[in-house]
This record gives C-alpha cells, sequence and structure tokens, in this order.
C-alpha cells in the first residue's frame, strides 16, 4: 500500500545538495508562452522537513520528464536554539534570501510552515518576489484541486504561491460523548466552550496549543496588506485569552478524549494513531473543526510552491507543479503529512494513515478518511497564517503576568506600524 519505498528508489539519484537529473533543454513550445527561456538547470529549493517526500518526487518527475534537468537545494531547518549549527542553518536560510531579492537563487520553491526564507510569504508575494503563475498553469486544468484553498495563494487576481497541503485545527470526540448533538458555536472561542460544557470536561489538555495557531482559526487575516492596517478583533482577543491559559491537567490525569487537534500538521499523527486504536475497540471518534467566523472553516496552508518572479523555467516549473498536484502525488505517501489539496487523494491518503500501511481495518479507514474528506468540504476560507501565528504565539506565551492580552496586542500593533513599508 505504501509509495514510499518506490519514490525513495525514484529519487537517489536526485537527492543532495545538487543534483543532475537529466539532459537540460528548453520545452519546445516555450519560445511562445511570453516566458524566458531556460538556460542550464532548473533549481528546486526544499525545506529540510520536506524533503523525504519531495526529494524523491522530484526524481520521479525526472524519469518521466527527461528533457527536464533538476538540480536540488535543501533549506535547513532553524529552530530558537543558540547552537553553531543553528547559526550555520541561519546563515544559509538568510543568503539564499538576499540571493533571491536580487534575482537570483533556486527557481522553484517547497517550503512549509517553518520556513525562514520568506516567513511572511503574502509580504513577499505583494512586493514582486515570486512570478505570477497564471500563465504557466494550463497543467492544473482538470485537476481536482479544493479550489477555496488555491486561492489562498492568489493576490488581485494573481497566483503568488500554490498550496500543496493544508490542516484543519479542531476537537477530537468519542461518539457515544455527542450522539445527535452538533455544536452552534460561529466563533472559536464561543466553540471551544461549548464543546466542553456538553461533554463536562474543565478544560482539553492540548488547548495550549492553540498559541501555535491562534490567528490561523479565523477566516478573516489580522493584516491587510492593500490597507495597510492591523486589526485584533474582540473573538481573536478572547480566543488568545483562552489559549494563554495553563492547562488544568497534567499528562496522568488528563482524558484522552475530548481534545484539541491539529488534522494535516505534522503532529497529527497522534491523532491517526488514535483512529487506528478505535477501529479495535469499536470507538467512534469523531473530528469537529473550528467555525472560522465566516460560516465554515478555516484551512492552513503549511505546505506550498513559488516561483522566482525572473525564473527561466517558469514553463517547465508550472508542470512540475501541476505533477505534484496529481491524485498519485498527493495520496502517495506517509512522508507527507499535510491534508492533500487535491480531492481525490484525501480520501486514499487518510484510508493509507489510518491504517498505517496494514491490510487490517481497511474497510473501517476507507469510511473514516470519507468522512473527514467531507469535512473539508466545509472549508469556505483558507489562508498563509503562519506570519500572523507566529506574531501571536509571542504573546500568548507569554500569558498575562506582565500585562493584559489586550494591551499586548495593543503594543504589537504600534510595533508593527512601519510593517508595510518596509
Amino acid at each position: 500500500m505504501k509509495k514510499t519505498s518506490a519514490l525513495i528508489l525514484a529519487g537517489l539519484l536526485c537527492i543532495g545538495s545538487f543534483t543532475a537529473c537529466a539532459s537540460s533543454a528548453p520545452a519546445p513550445e516555450q519560445a511562445d508562452t511570453g516566458v524566458p527561456k531556460s538556460k542550464g538547470k532548473m533549481v528546486v529549493a526544499i525545506s529540510e522537513e520536506q524533503k523525504e517526500f519531495f526529494g524523491p518526487a522530484v526524481g520521479k518527475y525526472c524519469k518521466l520528464h527527461p528533457e527536464t534537468e533538476i538540480e536540488i537545494e535543501i533549506i535547513p531547518f532553524i529552530d530558537n536554539q543558540p547552537t553553531e549549527k543553528m547559526e550555520k542553518n541561519r546563515k544559509t536560510a538568510d543568503d539564499m534570501q538576499v540571493q533571491v531579492l536580487a534575482g537570483k537563487g533556486p527557481d522553484v520553491f517547497i517550503l512549509d510552515k517553518e520556513n525562514r526564507v520568506f516567513p511572511d510569504m503574502i509580504k513577499s508575494s505583494y512586493n514582486g518576489v515570486f512570478l505570477d503563475l497564471n500563465p504557466v498553469m494550463d497543467g492544473f486544468n482538470g485537476l481536482p484541486l479544493n479550489q477555496t484553498v488555491l486561492k489562498a495563494g492568489e493576490m488581485d487576481g494573481k497566483q503568488y504561491f500554490v498550496p500543496l497541503g493544508y490542516s484543519l485545527a479542531g476537537i477530537a470526540v468519542a461518539d457515544d460523548m455527542l450522539g445527535d448533538w452538533k455544536p452552534s458555536s460561529a466563533q472559536p472561542d464561543e466553540f471551544l466552550k461549548e464543546v466542553a460544557s456538553h461533554t463536562k470536561v474543565e478544560n482539553f489538555y492540548s488547548k495550549s496549543f492553540l498559541k501555535y495557531y491562534t490567528s490561523g482559526l479565523f477566516g478573516t487575516p489580522i493584516l491587510d496588506y492593500e490597507e495597510k492596517s492591523i486589526t485584533f478583533s474582540k473573538e481573536l482577543q478572547d480566543l488568545a485569552k483562552l489559549a494563554a491559559e495553563g492547562p488544568q491537567y497534567t499528562l496522568e490525569d488528563a482524558p484522552e478524549l475530548p481534545d484539541v487537534v491539529n488534522l494535516g500538521d505534522s503532529t497529527s499523527s497522534g491523532f491517526e494513531w488514535m483512529i487506528q486504536q478505535s477501529f479495535a475497540s469499536g470507538t467512534d471518534i469523531k473530528f469537529l473543526p473550528f467555525p472560522n467566523g465566516a460560516g465554515g472553516a478555516n484551512a492552513q496552508v503549511n505546505v506550498f510552491a513559488a516561483v522566482r518572479a525572473n525564473s527561466a523555467y517558469a514553463a517547465q516549473a508550472g508542470e512540475f507543479l501541476a505533477f505534484l498536484l496529481s491524485d498519485e502525488m498527493q495520496s502517495g505517501s506517509d512522508a507527507f503529512h499535510a491534508i492533500p489539496v487535491n480531492n481525490n487523494a484525501v480520501v486514499p491518503a487518510y484510508q493509507d494513515r489510518f491504517t498505517f500501511g496494514s491490510e487490517e481495518y481497511e474497510k473501517e479507514a476507507a469510511k473514516k478518511a470519507e468522512e473527514l474528506f467531507q469535512i473539508t468540504q466545509q472549508v469556505t476560507t483558507a489562508r498563509f497564517c503562519q506570519y500572523e501565528n507566529s506574531l501571536l504565539y509571542k504573546i500568548v506565551s507569554m500569558g498575562t503576568e506582565n500585562g493584559s492580552i489586550e494591551e499586548k496586542l495593543e503594543d504589537l500593533k504600534n510595533e508593527l506600524r512601519f510593517y508595510f513599508d518596509e
């Protein structure tokens, strides 16, 4: 059932700091597309945490398209540790950013929410860093893509980056706790309280994880790049206060369910394991998505791709991105944790994740995967949220010891008053 091994074999010739996959030649029709002609290799930069999946994917693409030569660069993972390795990684990311701003560097970027090269993809897009992909998206025609999620990379009618995967935050609840009851709250903070009240729990053990994606639960952004304004809604402030509260449970006495989960995030494997265990126990676990305040749920784009504005490989890049969004590639590997943007891939991908490759409980896994697919169709907004999430994380993590959440948000607004002009 797994396709990881096959993809790895296909990609062995294509992984490294630089890799030649095939001889390079511009597509013969490229001269008529209005995009620059290619020279040399198309360079694809991949976030380190995504290389296990996308490295082999490049290898498979090269076998199918021997006319295109691809070189891979790995964008190193960066955390806040004050180590020599992290300093080196930061310099690598900074150097790449300088290159791209100078019109050089990789042609294609495959990034995730941890990327530090372009921490604010929206601002980078408005600043002309990336290519408008609309002229090279012919290969997307006919692909069953979630159009709401796809439009997260669109600004002023131009497609500056392409979502490859996304996450949905929600609460996992045992069905016997729900019965016929359904939450009616339209706002995230109200929803959190409503589910806690109905399931008769004082709190959720993983509620503190909301501090990592507080803004991402809402359909409306904090930062308005067109109006150059910053707005912290009352609903967002209320949720930030809840997220700032420490957990009332220890790991030992916390109930397993209900709990806050983020489906499609790298940390969601715990939820997938929980689903697998439920098949043997006969427990039916439901996923209740957080409402976005806009009549549905918000998809947080957490894996995405973009092309450098002056890349000579625009046409090939468009074909490559269409390949990454195909049914096969979006459903094919446990190394890809996000929810696929390709609607056809959601059920097979999650059926595979819920069984961990085992043939046992295939029918149960398929039924649960179909249930989750229907939830993905409740998405009414989709956004790149990581920069906003990172801003709020600093505030929510500090709690309220040195001032209220409202005061800290006002201070943040003052700090960002020149952000749009930088």
